[in-house]
């Protein structure tokens, strides 16, 4: 199953200060933090799997946090997180 690049964005409520150990222990070589709560992760399947497996769903044990998956990218940031995403992009693209 090819992976695919989503955005987890945390939202403020109950436990949402897990959110960052639960995206660290889930995806200790696939995640990229771009700070203020917002994460890259690379991962095969669904949004909806990303939530279960960093707790986020059914029950929040994790917090809250939007995930989007990523179809295209584009901007001016840190050169590092271009590196993340190219890499990333090129290893589940195909």
């Amino acid at each position: 199953m090819p992976m695919t690049i989503f955005a987890v964005i945390k939202q403020p409520g109950p436990n949402s200060e897990k959110l960052a150990g639960a995206v660290a222990w889930h995806f200790p070589l696939k995640h990229y933090d771009l700070g203020n709560g917002t994460w890259l992760v690379a991962e095969a399947g669904t949004a909806s799997d990303v939530s279960t497996k960093l707790g986020i769903t059914p029950e929040g044990e994790a917090g809250s946090a939007v995930i989007l998956e990523v179809a295209s990218y584009y901007g001016r940031a840190n050169p590092a997180i271009w590196t993340w995403v190219k890499a990333n992009w090129e290893a589940t693209s195909g």
